[in-house]
């Protein structure tokens, strides 16, 4: 309780930071170990405990897009394996935390990948993530204008399998106002690895901080770091399997180790009018496309 009791801005309480909890998860022959601190919220909402076993081609346990329009449909489902909130405290008194990191892991199937594709294919893994981050930017402005991919790094590690790292922020460039200062805390990132052709491991993380922005973003970055540097990932035979195939089939495939924020143009819209059975999101001039998947 000392360390909570001398908390400040410049050196936050962070509960559990020196004692990682160790997750491992089985998906599918697959093995997930990391490490990372116990959940924490001072409201006292529980986080997803990870499960010891999960069998990824259960269609069953994933939701999908399919109540979207038709634009906004990206073809993907989700399988929300684990979330846990961590919370950067000042003194005693001050029962409210700075502020917080969100992290959660899930499993994503690429239903809308054309066959003859893969995962495994670092060049079909990077179109399949720059496709993303389209579905998650200009595809819904209502959410705001982010600025992605920030930091790419696409690399295969010792497995042979790509693992790929990004980050985004918000794009206030346009707003009519600035915003507060600790706004610019806002901002996110993931770390992916194939676990099959349609299959991939996805780890994402968002903050929401505090000012000075500098100080904040230096605690939140050095912890998940830390995090995301202790995952590790065995493939099972499956996987292995698969991995081997797309080197065979793709010996010479690359994709790009660093990329630059993408430059898309986002629709003009308004809000819909449910009264009248319009959608949400109602374009009033189209922006840039998505990015089609190749081959």
């Amino acid at each position: 309780m000392l360390k909570r009791l001398f908390a400040s801005h410049k050196y936050p309480y962070i509960p559990g930071i020196n004692r990682p909890e160790k997750v491992e998860i089985d998906l599918s022959g697959s093995t997930l170990t990391m490490l990372m601190p116990p959940h924490s919220n001072y409201q006292g909402f529980a986080g997803k405990e990870p499960p010891e076993r999960v069998n990824i081609y259960d269609d069953k346990q994933y939701s999908d897009d399919s109540l979207l329009p038709d634009w906004q449909r990206e073809g993907k489902s989700h399988l929300n394996l684990f979330s846990r909130r961590w919370e950067l405290y000042g003194p005693p008194w001050r029962t409210r935390p700075y502020g917080n990191i969100q992290f959660g892991a899930s499993i994503s199937r690429y239903d809308a990948l054309p066959e003859g594709m893969s995962s495994f294919n670092p060049n079909h893994f990077e179109q399949m993530a720059i496709r993303t981050l389209w579905f998650t930017g200009p595809a819904h402005p209502d959410l705001g204008r982010f600025c992605s991919p920030i930091n790419w790094d696409l690399r295969n590690r010792e497995s042979g399998s790509p693992w790929l790292y990004y980050e985004y922020q918000p794009d206030y460039s346009n707003d009519p106002e600035p915003p507060p200062e600790f706004m610019h805390t806002y901002r996110g990132g993931c770390l992916r690895t194939p676990l099959d052709d349609r299959y991939y491991l996805n780890m994402g993380y968002s903050y929401l901080g505090y000012a000075p922005v500098e100080t904040c973003l230096k605690h939140m970055n050095a912890l998940t770091s830390k995090v995301l540097r202790s995952v590790r990932l065995e493939l099972g035979s499956t996987a292995k399997q698969r991995l081997a195939e797309a080197k065979r089939k793709w010996p010479d495939a690359r994709a790009t180790k660093h990329r630059e924020p993408e430059p898309w143009i986002y629709p003009e819209w308004r809000r819909g009018d449910d009264r009248k059975g319009e959608d949400n999101v109602v374009i009033l001039k189209p922006g840039s496309p998505p990015p089609v998947l190749t081959p």
